[in-house]
């Protein structure tokens, strides 16, 4: 029988220690080395309003960058956009630290018999994967399903369909652990997911879901129970 398990990000495998704080500090600072002078304030706030899609497909941080600098009045050549979006990527890296408890969540859930997965509405593909490179975490995971590189976000039923398709499971067969009430949680359900919510980062707590954890390393043991319960077909 396969049976899968996708996680979240933000709130989940990691959480945010000061993104907006770095971000506006970078690209700043990238601004003033092409000779342009920029408050980290009004960085912070063409950031703010540069999404293209908002709730509905993802925005790609270069993108993103692009409308970002023509939110400040510069035209977005490419060499300048580009240096823009190694700042945001940098950002990312500063701004958010790996849950100390990640490891045993990812390894244990493979060794109960799970495909393992990310479900993840982020600006870059490519963070996601250097951060589960760089802490060790990659070989834990067989599927990656950011909303960048697939244009659908949470709660969109398509990018749960998708990760499930990628695993090779029926919706039936799977659970998304995530910390949105509404994205993670209620997008999961209505896509026929399990869901279980972490509460580490002071969500409302969702009636919808199906189990709540206060941290990621909870989860094994409620994959576990349900395993032993034979409530996957």
């Amino acid at each position: 029988m396969t049976r899968a398990v996708f996680f979240d990000m933000g709130g989940v495998l990691v959480f945010d220690r000061g993104f907006a704080h770095h971000l506006a500090r970078n690209v700043s600072l990238a601004l003033r080395e092409a000779g342009l002078e920029y408050s980290e304030e009004e960085v912070l706030r063409a950031w703010k309003e540069s999404s293209v899609h908002g709730d509905e497909l993802e925005t790609w941080d270069l993108v993103r960058s692009m409308v970002l600098l023509r939110k400040l009045g510069v035209t977005p050549k490419p060499l300048l956009a580009e240096k823009v979006y190694k700042a945001v990527l940098e950002s990312y890296v500063q701004g958010f630290s790996l849950d100390e408890e990640a490891e045993h969540a990812l390894s244990l859930s493979r060794s109960l018999g799970f495909t393992v997965g990310l479900i993840t509405n982020v600006g870059s593909y490519e963070i996601v994967r250097r951060r589960l490179e760089e802490a060790g975490l990659l070989k834990y995971v067989d599927v990656i399903v950011a909303s960048q590189a697939v244009a659908w976000k949470k709660p969109s039923p398509r990018i749960f369909e998708l990760a499930c398709y990628l695993a090779g499971v029926e919706p039936g067969n799977a659970v998304h652990v995530g910390d949105d009430p509404r994205i993670d949680v209620e997008g999961a359900k209505k896509a026929g997911l399990r869901a279980v919510q972490v509460l580490k980062a002071g969500p409302p707590r969702s009636p919808y879901a199906d189990a709540w954890v206060n941290s990621v390393g909870e989860v094994p043991g409620i994959l576990e129970d349900w395993v032993s319960k034979g409530l996957f077909r």
